[in-house]
């Protein structure tokens, strides 16, 4: 696993790592390394507060304040910071998750999506109704995070997300036609993209495609979703997918590209060296998400419809069980070395750990309310 660490005494931390007594050791001695990829941040549906999970000992950690009950929320590995907003009000709060620290940054306009950079410095922060997008700087302390630009005067969007090392960002809209193109560093709108077939309701939702270098558009409504190369600034093919598409999901090592359909009950995995010809497996209804673990090996997609979790093996393409989980699974992640899904479930509230190379739950926690999703900085598979 890869290690990010942050110098910092850890008086303020709350007991985050009170039971790691050779973490505290070091904090005495004035550096303490701290890695945050160890720990599974779940934000509250319901209150201010954040429950931490130990990836290391598949224990409790910590409950985190963080000052609004929380519509979005992301972490980012890099700047050791946890931004959530309610979804409603012009601001969001910036979280240190080593020591507990909270800021509330005033913004522009409200937020309603929150979208990291790759990396991991600069965070979209959007109006999705009003167009408006304000860009965060985050440095390595919160004290010091700040707006960098504002976008104005775009249509209402669907989508945000990073591109060509955070010097682009990408925007899916209501507006027919295409996607479009921000310039990052001037903070205003840049040029289009058309789509190959056109997209008279706009565009839905944006991917990287598996090799990173071009961006996948899905219509709202469903159908081909369109290949564009942002060099090029055009439409350079596109994949098939049916009117129940339901997202796009890219693999952590990038060796495949995820897409349920809800209609017909499907998954269909794209290879990343044959975009062109994907394999139709069995799936399911009710599905916002698929988790690749395990270097790649297995990927799980829950279902809501049935509330269960469907097992897939990758080496041998096929579907090879189901685990039942007795509650409407969120959105979950899974840890950055790729060995654990966390998976938050509602009614009742709860959140199981499942093994990648077991392929069955290992661990369960119960919530103290119902979970937004599960978090993991710089977690296994994380697109956008």
């Amino acid at each position: 696993m890869m290690r990010i660490t942050r110098r910092r005494t850890l008086a303020g931390l709350g007991g985050l790592v009170a039971a790691d007594q050779a973490v505290r050791a070091k904090a005495a001695a004035g550096a303490a390394p701290f890695d945050i990829t160890r720990y599974v941040y779940v934000p509250s549906a319901t209150t201010p507060e954040v429950t931490v999970i130990d990836d290391d000992t598949i224990s409790l950690a910590a409950r985190l304040d963080v000052g609004v009950i929380a519509r979005q929320a992301v972490v980012s590995r890099e700047a050791a910071t946890l931004i959530a907003s309610d979804g409603q009000s012009a601001a969001v709060s910036l979280v240190d998750v080593i020591t507990g620290a909270r800021r509330r940054l005033v913004l522009p306009a409200p937020a309603q999506r929150l979208t990291i950079g790759t990396s991991g410095r600069l965070a979209a922060v959007s109006d999705l109704a009003g167009g408006t997008i304000a860009l965060v700087s985050l440095g390595d302390d919160i004290a010091t995070d700040r707006i960098e630009g504002v976008i104005t005067g775009l249509p209402p969007l669907r989508d945000v997300m990073f591109g060509d090392l955070d010097t682009m960002l990408y925007i899916a809209s209501a507006r027919p036609g295409g996607i479009g193109v921000i310039d990052v560093a001037r903070s205003r709108y840049s040029h289009d993209i058309a789509t190959i077939q056109p997209a008279p309701a706009g565009i839905a939702t944006l991917a990287r495609t598996p090799d990173g270098q071009q961006v996948l558009a899905q219509p709202q409504g469903g159908g081909p979703i369109s290949v564009l190369d942002p060099e090029q600034g055009k439409a350079v093919g596109q994949l098939v997918a049916g009117p129940g598409a339901a997202g796009m999901f890219t693999s952590g090592t990038g060796a495949y590209l995820f897409v349920p359909d809800n209609d017909r009950a499907t998954l269909a995995v794209f290879r990343s060296v044959r975009l062109d010809d994907p394999v139709t497996l069995p799936g399911a209804a009710g599905v916002t998400g698929v988790y690749s673990a395990w270097l790649d090996s297995v990927a799980f997609l829950p279902s809501a419809a049935r509330d269960s979790l469907l097992v897939y093996d990758l080496d041998a393409m096929r579907l090879t069980g189901e685990i039942a989980l007795g509650g409407i699974p969120e959105r979950g992640a899974v840890t950055s070395d790729s060995r654990t899904l966390y998976l938050p479930l509602r009614d009742p509230p709860r959140i199981v750990a499942v093994a990648g190379d077991l392929r069955r739950v290992h661990a369960t926690f119960d919530l103290p309310g119902p979970p937004l999703a599960a978090l993991v900085a710089g977690g296994w598979g994380i697109c956008h």
